[in-house]
């Protein structure tokens, strides 16, 4: 009897064991799969290729994110109340694309999106997975929630609106001058928020600290976790394409983790702002007090220099940044100009080769038996990812190391501006050709840093305030004279803004907020410190 069960369970694991086998070749044969052959296959390859990123070690919360089927579009409903989900994926030939249908998403959703990203971002399949928000039609005056269809931006066909500055069949290039002329009376959406904290609160998951952070506050920490890649994390499948999020519109809150990736491309409509305060909440624990106060670091920016300040005012003051200051403090990476770049990088994205097939030189042939020469694929290493670098290059008009790029490597051969070689041959070297276009870009976040050195210097929210009051005070001595006190009479509303901004938040928020940048910078600590750091603290609050 013994050995009739033995042989019942070998035989057992062994059918369980083919069947893995065949399922995995059928996954990688699916992930392969081009558009064409998708959609001459059977329903039940089409259904497992359009599912490949869900394993059978997958969360339930991982079929919140659905993919978009093969042969047609994704046609999702209006109705926020009706089980819409708040994302979706779609293949783009060897990209990945994920549609941020709502500015919200569930804690299941979170926590599916999470896991989507970590499997995509593994596969070598894949050259990058590009994370944006639906482009806007413009007779809905910046609302998106009419825009339920997961269609590539540069194949969605419509009809064109003679009443509206730019229709969808007009070329891509004419769309950028046209949304730059006729953005003034468009609505500007919002990219993300990350979660409803309203509708948290109507729950009563707020009421459960244990269910609050298991449900909601891991998964935003697994969704920063997975934008930024797990290229030197042991327990999971390592990085190995880039993540490169576009967002069009206001970036808040917990929506920061989608900028946690190797690109984030700004466009005229991309802006970020703190909101949490104004609820009485904190930092959601996306890592934002271990970034801000690096902010200009990482480009080896001028931003560094006031680090401190820009990130108070983002944090405790409520202050909008736009497009030129996220780059100009490396929020941003990339500068794109309209979002209709969005639509070349769709296209051209889907024509680059997976990871697996960017070279440098093909491997020769290995014959059986004979060694193989190891040496041409260290070589190949170095040129993974580089194709969609210089492509995100050539769609951008500026990037965060624009200004210090050749600062950066030839420091010693610059004059003292900076931007140019010392002792150019005139002759050689005209003028205009020596112009750099970085050299205009301002930023008012920067730039009121810089003015409010001194009321960053306090040690307390408390003191901050105080002083910021006295430079508002000045305001009714200044007007009226001329020269400098028009300046200072400037820099006197900007404190009187800054004041009214921080005195509408809670004052709770405030403090914990300041207490974790100024532990956050610690040099020693890191972004997994400190977001559990920003877990802990937004759990009680």
């Amino acid at each position: 009897k013994k050995e009739n069960s033995d042989s019942a369970r070998r035989d057992r694991e062994g059918i369980a064991a083919g069947l893995r086998i065949e399922m995995s070749l059928q996954r990688r044969a699916a992930r392969h799969l081009s558009t064409r052959a998708a959609l001459s296959a059977p329903p039940s390859l089409a259904q497992l290729a359009s599912e490949i990123e869900v394993s059978d070690v997958a969360p339930a919360s991982a079929a919140s994110i659905p993919a978009s089927v093969r042969h047609d579009p994704v046609i999702l409903s209006g109705d926020k109340d009706g089980g819409s989900p708040g994302a979706a994926i779609r293949a783009i030939g060897t990209s990945r694309r994920v549609f941020l249908l709502n500015d919200t998403l569930s804690p299941t959703e979170i926590d599916g999106l999470a896991f989507r990203l970590k499997r995509l971002a593994s596969s070598d399949a894949l050259n990058s997975v590009l994370v944006a928000n639906p482009l806007e039609a413009s007779e809905n005056n910046g609302d998106m929630s009419l825009n339920r269809t997961c269609l590539p931006s540069f194949m969605d066909h419509d009809e064109i609106d003679d009443q509206s500055p730019f229709g969808n069949m007009f070329n891509p290039a004419i769309k950028n001058i046209l949304q730059e002329n006729w953005v003034q009376g468009l609505g500007v959406p919002s990219f993300h928020r990350g979660y409803d904290a309203r509708k948290i609160y109507e729950d009563g998951l707020h009421k459960n600290p244990q269910r609050l952070e298991l449900e909601l506050m891991n998964p935003l920490i697994e969704l920063t976790r997975a934008t930024r890649g797990s290229y030197d994390d042991p327990t999971s499948s390592p990085s190995k394409v880039p993540l490169i999020a576009f967002p069009n519109g206001l970036v808040s809150d917990a929506g920061y983790a989608f900028m946690m990736g190797s690109y984030v491309l700004a466009c005229q409509n991309s802006t970020f702002r703190i909101l949490n305060p104004l609820r009485g909440l904190a930092f959601d624990p996306v890592g934002l007090s271990f970034m801000l106060p690096r902010i200009g670091q990482e480009f080896q920016q001028k931003s560094k220099d006031y680090a401190t300040g820009c990130a108070f005012i983002l944090a405790l003051m409520g202050f909008e940044a736009g497009p030129e200051d996220l780059v100009s403090t490396g929020l941003a990476t990339h500068y794109v100009g309209g979002p209709y770049k969005l639509n070349h990088l769709e296209h051209a994205l889907s024509e680059l080769d997976s990871h697996s097939a960017q070279k440098l030189r093909p491997l020769p042939k290995h014959l059986y038996n004979q060694e193989q020469n190891t040496k041409l694929d260290n070589v190949n290493k170095h040129y993974k990812n580089v194709a969609v670098g210089n492509l995100i290059q050539a769609v951008s008009e500026y990037d965060a190391a624009g200004r210090d790029e050749y600062g950066v490597y030839l420091h010693e051969m610059l004059d003292d501006s900076g931007l140019y070689v010392k002792d150019i041959d005139p002759s050689v070297t005209m003028p205009e050709e020596r112009i750099q276009m970085y050299g205009n870009l301002q930023s008012d976040l920067v730039n009121w840093a810089a003015t409010f050195g001194d009321v960053f210097a306090e040690n307390s929210v408390e003191g901050m305030l105080d002083r910021l009051q006295s430079v508002a005070y000045r305001k009714a001595e200044m007007e009226g004279r001329s020269g400098d006190a028009v300046e200072d009479v400037r820099v006197a509303e900007q404190a009187q803004i800054f004041v009214t901004r921080m005195k509408q938040r809670s004052p709770l928020a405030l403090r914990v907020m300041f207490e974790l940048m100024k532990r956050g910078r610690v040099h020693t600590e890191t972004i997994e410190s400190c977001m559990e750091r920003e877990k802990a603290s937004q759990v009680r609050l």
